[in-house]
């Protein structure tokens, strides 16, 4: 049991139920009716490997930030990490060979950008912000693109997108010190702690107002709105005004985390 708890640890099995029920929702919202086992298992695959990668190139970061991570507190070898990473490229492989060429090309593009993304642009100035946002966003586009109605996506994508954002900057601000002492180069470290929150504030205020417009233009559902009224729109006012103030940028992560699944629960039931 430990050992199976130390994998899930460094599998971040949080991360990949988010993903794969984001490309659900977006399936979902897409009025498709046969559900796609197959495409969630390799989402669910690449998010796991993108996790694991991004632990093998932080070591030195969470040495500071996270000590008690499966890597710097010695649960887990470099070269072990290495073996899983490559063993889950394996099987997502093995997976993907029942996938449609678009998803086959759709999957290795997220594959590759995570590998970069731990590998150098998550060290540098909002890049690596923009990349984690834009795989989050662009998995309802894939469910929805798979279920024969991408359209459907775009307006989730980009709430995703911009709710990632706005949590990606905090993050950054939270783990200042050992992104600083590891010579990275983001908003947090060049713009400031203060001046980062206030931006991810922008963006906490502007999706406040933008998540119930759905339903009072009457493109979503009544159920969506009480979702995210009771729900989201909270998380987010917390959040804003904690980020205006520069304050418990931990403390908004983890509001943010709990969000990102009341948010995909609202878009499974927005139409």
């Amino acid at each position: 049991m430990r050992n199976i708890l130390r994998l899930f640890s460094i599998l971040r099995l949080h991360n990949i139920i988010a993903a794969v029920m984001a490309v659900a929702a977006g399936f979902l919202i897409s009025g498709a009716e046969k559900f796609p086992l197959a495409l969630l298992g390799a989402v669910a695959i690449t998010t796991a490997a993108g996790n694991v990668i991004n632990d093998y190139y932080d070591i030195e970061i969470d040495r500071i930030n996270r000590p008690s991570r499966p890597l710097p507190s010695g649960i887990f070898s470099k070269k072990q990490v290495l073996c899983l990473y490559i063993f889950l490229l394996a099987l997502l492989a093995f997976i993907s060979i029942s996938l449609q060429p678009v998803i086959i090309i759709w999957i290795i593009t997220w594959v590759v950008l995570l590998h970069l993304y731990s590998f150098f642009f998550k060290r540098r100035y909002l890049i690596g912000n923009l990349i984690v946002s834009l795989i989050t966003g662009t998995g309802f586009l894939l469910g929805s693109y798979y279920g024969g109605n991408i359209e459907a996506g775009v307006l989730p994508a980009l709430f995703a997108f911009f709710f990632i954002l706005g949590r990606e900057i905090v993050k950054d601000c939270e783990d200042i010190e050992g992104d600083y002492s590891c010579g990275s180069r983001t908003m947090a470290i060049v713009l400031g702690k203060t001046k980062a929150m206030k931006a991810a504030a922008v963006i906490f205020f502007l999706l406040i107002f933008a998540f119930p417009l759905p339903y009072f233009t009457g493109s979503y559902s009544r159920i969506y709105f009480l979702i995210i009224i009771f729900s989201i729109i909270p998380i987010l006012l917390v959040s804003f005004l904690f980020a205006y103030k520069g304050k418990r940028p931990e403390l908004i992560s983890i509001l943010l985390k709990v969000g990102i699944f009341f948010g995909i629960i609202a878009f499974c039931y927005a139409v």
